[in-house]
């Protein structure tokens, strides 16, 4: 068995209603009670108000935040490129076949018998002249950057 009250569907159990009583016509109290209901609204109006002035305002913040740094990443992408042809321009101006072109273009030779300078000023080595040797005999192989 149940134990919950049985309801009739078709009658419904009603409250007993409170005797009317006639609204006083302009009372003071009735004029005083309606303000602060008046003031209490407006106050959440004002408050819903500052709320989404304020999201608002944030989303703005962010999305001017993500322009800011993809405008960022792609300075950093247009860095790094710009630094990968720095380095390529490096390599080719530090390989061995442009040296010797540039030590050729200001009149120097090649050594056969290698001599150095203490840091006294004397000449290790081999102390003749350099003669106008033929470079193509050096066996130099070309860049293939330097044909650019």
């Amino acid at each position: 068995m149940s134990s919950a009250f049985a309801i009739d569907p078709v009658r419904r159990p009603t409250a007993p209603l409170a005797p009317e009583r006639p609204a006083p016509a302009a009372d003071p109290v009735t004029v005083r009670a309606i303000r602060p209901r008046v003031l209490g609204a407006s106050l959440i109006v004002a408050g819903v108000g500052c709320v989404l002035a304020a999201q608002l305002l944030l989303s703005i913040g962010t999305a001017d935040g993500a322009f800011r740094l993809q405008a960022l990443q792609d300075r950093s992408v247009e860095l790094g490129r710009e630094q990968v042809v720095r380095t390529e321009q490096l390599q080719t101006l530090a390989a061995p076949q442009h040296l010797a072109a540039r030590a050729a273009a200001l009149g120097m030779v090649p050594q056969d018998v290698p001599a150095y300078l203490t840091r006294s000023g004397r000449v290790l080595g081999a102390q003749s002249i350099a003669g106008a040797a033929d470079t193509a005999s050096t066996g130099d192989v070309p860049d293939a950057l330097l044909s650019h």
